[in-house]
């Protein structure tokens, strides 16, 4: 395993919060505190990009809430049908390695039923052998099963979490409850990035919520892996949709910035003339209803991460003082006099073509050079290979049943060949709002090609669209006549991809009605962005 990677087994004991003794107290005191636990078991996995530091952060929560001195999360190995210590609290050894009914973590495998132990030597399904080989004493174990759900609906034996030695006393029946609810959550997390197919580490996937095999998407991880382990500033490119933010926070949660902040700033969504205030902040009476001092983008992300997403968007005024930024690491907010100095990463994104702005003069050819210093092209769904395609919507299938509470389990053949054969200009965004979609609506167990809102085939019954739409003053129609035996979008095939891009925008407006929100949504690009193409005409 590359070395930016945080080892997932050889990790010294967690740090114990000062207030780590009363944790399991206070998450017996009510619901509120139970509840606030698992918030913060729901907000890791919501929030963690890097798979390692889910993982390890989630072992360390597991620790601290048992008020135990270790934690383990074993996951089964599909090849062998052993239990393997996929994350722990172990620096004696690599892994711990558990048949089915071997040791007390084995025999929750086997029985799927919890174990609380207060003396381990007194059960006889406990392995000495482990404790022998660690130079560790166990004394209280607390071990439960984690249960996800097959795509039968039966609950199916992902793995088992193990507590040793509770800090004060023996863990009890609250503490059993505790920890079942806390392995729910954890199935969740498991289901939703398909980590029970990853336990030998045999494919190339290493992030949480980034999924693909293919050859670009190896690219993707081999630049991310290398990146992380600089600190110099990286441009991601790539059209929208193709997943540029969750490539940002890798890189992030992946550094030695990792325990700072990511800031993000849209260069889009914020209005020219807040934009300045917005990065670098302003002080009380810079402009009027400036009633106190704010703090800039820039300067919350010190000692972090600074993600400037549609850099190309940004304005000719501010293009200099962000050189500077990227420079010197300084600036002075709106209305200030004192220069302030910050110790910041910038990671920019764009899906604009930079270049072509550097010779039209809309982009400083200095600020583009300071930009990419390391590059990143993340791949459009249509260069991907098709399993990719397949795993993403399998991925965001599991994601919307459980969101929807829908009892969608997966796809059918036929409509997983439309999603397949699909192009996908809106990319992984397009993609995972027509699986969202298609699973809100489908009222039966697996996703058919009839629940897809994709555009026709020539074996379905045709839409009927408007012939124009006025939307802004743009006249929009369909962009090309279908042959007599197809329905939907036709396109020549001499057309430049340009030119591919802006007729089927306009058929989408078009088949909306002139509702840019909604066409906007079904290419899964945001509303500002289909503006911006529009105006691109």
């Amino acid at each position: 395993m590359s070395g930016f990677l945080i080892p997932l087994l050889a990790m010294p004991k967690p740090p114990r919060l000062a207030h780590a003794s009363e944790s399991n107290s206070a998450a017996k005191s009510g619901a509120v505190d139970r509840r606030s636990v698992l918030l913060a078991l729901l907000d890791l996995i919501r929030t963690e990009v890097d798979l390692d530091t889910l993982l390890r952060r989630v072992v360390d929560l597991l620790a601290q809430t048992m008020d135990a001195d270790r934690a383990t999360l074993f996951l089964i190995d599909k090849q062998t049908g052993e239990l393997v210590s996929r994350a722990a609290h172990l620096p004696e050894l690599p892994e711990i390695r558990l048949q089915l009914g071997q040791g007390i973590a084995g025999m929750v495998a086997q029985t799927q039923r919890p174990i609380n132990q207060p003396h381990a030597d007194d059960h006889p399904r406990f392995a000495a052998s482990i404790d022998r080989l660690t130079g560790y004493k166990t004394v209280t174990v607390l071990a439960v099963p984690v249960l996800g759900e097959a795509t039968d609906g039966t609950r199916e034996l992902l793995g088992v979490i193990e507590v040793l030695n509770k800090q004060r006393g023996n863990f009890d029946d609250d503490d059993r409850e505790l920890l079942c609810e806390l392995a729910d959550e954890v199935a969740t997390a498991l289901n939703h990035t398909q980590l029970p197919q990853r336990v030998t580490m045999k494919t190339p996937e290493r992030y949480h919520r980034i999924i693909g095999t293919s050859p670009p998407m190896q690219r993707v991880y081999e630049i991310i892996a290398r990146a992380a382990g600089t600190t110099a500033t990286v441009l991601i490119r790539g059209e929208s949709g193709t997943g540029k933010e969750l490539a940002a926070r890798a890189i992030h949660v992946n550094s030695q910035r990792a325990r700072g902040a990511f800031v993000k700033i849209d260069c889009t969504s914020i209005p020219e003339g807040l934009m300045e205030s917005e990065l670098f902040g302003h002080e009380r009476g810079a402009f009027t209803g400036a009633e106190q001092r704010v703090l800039g983008k820039a300067e919350l992300a010190d000692g972090g991460t600074l993600f400037l997403d549609e850099i190309g968007d940004l304005k000719g005024s501010l293009q200099g003082k962000l050189l500077r930024l990227l420079q010197d690491r300084e600036f002075e907010r709106v209305g200030g006099r004192k220069t302030l100095a910050v110790d910041v990463r910038i990671v920019a994104a764009t899906n604009r073509p930079l270049e072509a702005l550097v010779d039209a003069g809309q982009f400083r050819a200095d600020l583009y050079y300071r930009l990419k210093v390391i590059e990143l092209a993340m791949p459009s769904l249509r260069e991907r290979s098709g399993d990719d395609v397949e795993r993403l919507a399998q991925h965001f299938v599991k994601l919307y049943a459980t969101k929807h509470n829908k009892a969608v389990r997966g796809i059918s053949p036929e409509a997983m060949r439309r999603l397949r054969d699909h192009r996908w200009p809106g990319n992984i965004r397009e993609l995972e709002h027509c699986v969202e979609s298609a699973v809100a609506l489908c009222p039966g167990a697996e996703l058919t090609s009839a629940d897809l809102p994709l555009p026709l085939s020539s074996h379905s019954t045709p839409r009927t669209i408007s012939e124009r739409s006025l939307v802004d003053g743009h006249s929009f129609a369909p962009a090309a006549e279908s042959p007599p035996n197809q329905q939907g979008l036709f396109l020549p095939a001499d057309l430049s991809l340009a030119d591919a891009e802006q007729r089927y925008i306009r058929h989408t407006v078009a088949r909306f009605g002139g509702n840019r929100s909604e066409a906007a949504r079904a290419l899964g690009i945001g509303r500002n962005t289909l503006l911006r193409k529009l105006r691109e005409e």
